[in-house]
């Protein structure tokens, strides 16, 4: 199967082999655009997603496709100012705020928290990878179907206002943390490819968004509190 899909608003003519890709990214078709370049997945790239599994599990052919498309995407688009960020991105009054931390930590719950307190004034931009882009007027985050367990996104982006790193605390605390402080937390959830120039690259964004974005350390709970906090601090 070959069709043209539009991610973080950069159309690409994507070559996969079975239904699953085409079900997961149906709302990011963009067949009457030009693409910008063409990727497709070996199955040397399936056996690589394979051996990057945790605990030995074993993954069907079509989610290994899903996942290789998307790193080959990911990697070509540094060339167009778009890079990858591990984390949970809430829209709120046209504003995106990404929370991040390590996996099992509480980005998924404390972005539900601000579902819950804000109700439909909230859009889940996406809840696992989303992908931030580089304009003239500062950094945006896009939605993509790469969006966790729970599967939840939106084909829309907003303007990034700010990244927020998590972790649990019994009482609910923000700051904003200096570009020195920021520099391991985030290049621990931005994505870093293994080819050296490219590598590069995404060190270069990195350093951008910690110039660009403000960054902020939060100990929070699993409560509405947290959501209204963290608000206050970032908006």
């Amino acid at each position: 199967m070959k069709h043209i899909y539009k991610f973080a608003d950069i159309p690409v003519e994507i070559k996969h082999r079975g239904q699953y890709f085409y079900d997961c990214c149906v709302d990011y078709l963009a067949e009457n655009e030009k693409p910008q370049f063409s990727i497709m997945a070996t199955d040397e790239d399936l056996a690589f997603e394979q051996s990057q599994a945790e605990e030995n599990i074993e993954f069907s052919k079509s989610y290994l496709e899903f996942i290789a498309l998307y790193r080959k995407f990911c990697e070509k688009v540094l060339d167009y100012g778009v890079v990858l960020c591990h984390g949970s991105v809430v829209e709120l009054k046209d504003k995106a705020y990404m929370f991040t931390a390590p996996s099992g930590t509480g980005k998924s719950t404390h972005a539900r928290m601000w579902r819950e307190h804000f109700g439909n004034q909230v859009t889940m931009i996406n809840d696992d990878k989303p992908l931030l882009r580089f304009r003239e007027d500062g950094v945006y985050a896009y939605g993509t179907p790469w969006d966790g367990k729970h599967h939840l996104s939106t084909n829309k982006c907003a303007k990034l206002a700010g990244i927020c790193f998590l972790h649990q605390a019994e009482k609910n605390s923000i700051e904003k943390i200096s570009s020195e402080e920021s520099v391991s937390l985030l290049l621990n959830q931005i994505y870093r490819p293994h080819n050296t120039e490219k590598l590069m690259k995404t060190l270069e964004y990195a350093d951008r968004l910690i110039s660009e974005v403000p960054m902020y350390v939060m100990g929070c709970n699993i409560s509405e509190e947290a959501a209204e906090m963290a608000y206050n601090a970032m908006k």
